[in-house]
Formats: C-alpha cells, structure tokens, sequence
C-alpha cells in the first residue's frame, strides 16, 4: 500500500470519526458495549501482538538487507533502511499513544462525546498499526532472492546416439 492511499485512510477514518462523534455520539461511546470492552483491554492486547510481531520482523528485514548489501559490497538500500526504521519508531509511537489512550479514557469519558472520542481515537492508532504492517508485508514480498549466477553455463556431457540395429529374426 502506498503513502499516498495509507494517508487517505486515516484521513478519511478521521472525518468519519468526527461526524459520528458530533452526529451520532452513543453509537461509538460506552453504550457500543463492542466498543467499550474492546477499550479497556483488548485494544492493548492487539496493539501489543502487532508490536511484537512487526518489530521482530523489522529486525528480520533489517539483517536481510545487510546480506545484500554485504554481498554487493556496497550500501544499496539507504531509503529502504531509513523507511523501515522510520516504521519501527512509529510503531512503539503509537503502541505508547494507545498505552495514553487507555489510561487516559477513564478521566475524560465523562460525557457520550468523550467516550467517542477515546474510542475513536483507539481505533485510529489501531487502523495506523494496521497500515504500517501492511506496508512491512509489502516490503518483505520486494525483497528479492540473492542468487549466484555461475560464472560459466554448466556443461552437459556429450551423451551418445544410439542408432537402431537391425532386427534379427528370432529362430524356431
């Protein structure tokens, strides 16, 4: 998934986020009983799998990326590195925000708006988690199998014709 589709993503969750939250508060607030279990634990739990699961597969990339460029003698990859370490960052950025989130709700969910708030606000750091493991998944797939190309085709041995024989008529 590109930016450019990934920013129109969140842009749009966020438009939608801010018309329910002023045209129909209840639907994402506490009395959505989906929605007010999954904020008091599951959301952390989620966040937390994704973290894991994508920062061990960072490192993963990142140790990739170093047998290529160690096999070409060279650094080859710098936009790739720095895309996947700015990935990194904002995926313990926003595991920390949801931690904020979560702590957070209690105090300012008060009101039908708050709770939608906070619940919205959840799901966006979720959808944002979601759409930089999928650009991760992406970068993965591109990464291109190291193969050695002989320096000289393979030879196959001359193997001989065989050539028919005459047919000797069997005896009786």
């Amino acid at each position: 998934m590109n930016r450019t589709l990934s920013y129109g993503c969140l842009l749009a969750f966020a438009v939608m986020a801010v018309v329910l939250v002023a045209a129909r508060p209840e639907w994402v607030s506490d009395q959505n009983t989906f929605l007010a279990e999954f904020m008091k634990s599951q959301l952390l739990s989620v966040l937390g799998t994704i973290l894991a699961i994508t920062l061990a597969s960072v490192a993963n990339v990142h140790l990739e990326i170093n047998k290529i460029e160690e096999k070409y003698g060279r650094e080859g990859l710098p936009k790739t590195r720095e895309n996947l370490r700015k990935n990194a960052h904002w995926l313990v950025g926003l595991f920390v925000a949801g931690v904020t989130v979560a702590f957070t709700k209690p105090l300012v969910s008060g009101t039908l708006t708050g709770q939608g708030i906070a619940n919205l606000f959840g799901m966006f750091i979720l959808l944002w988690h979601i759409l930089i493991l999928l650009s991760l998944m992406q970068l993965v797939f591109r990464i291109p199998p190291i193969v050695s190309k002989p320096s000289q085709p393979p030879t196959v041995p001359d193997i001989p014709q065989r050539t028919k024989r005459p047919r000797v008529p069997a005896k009786e």
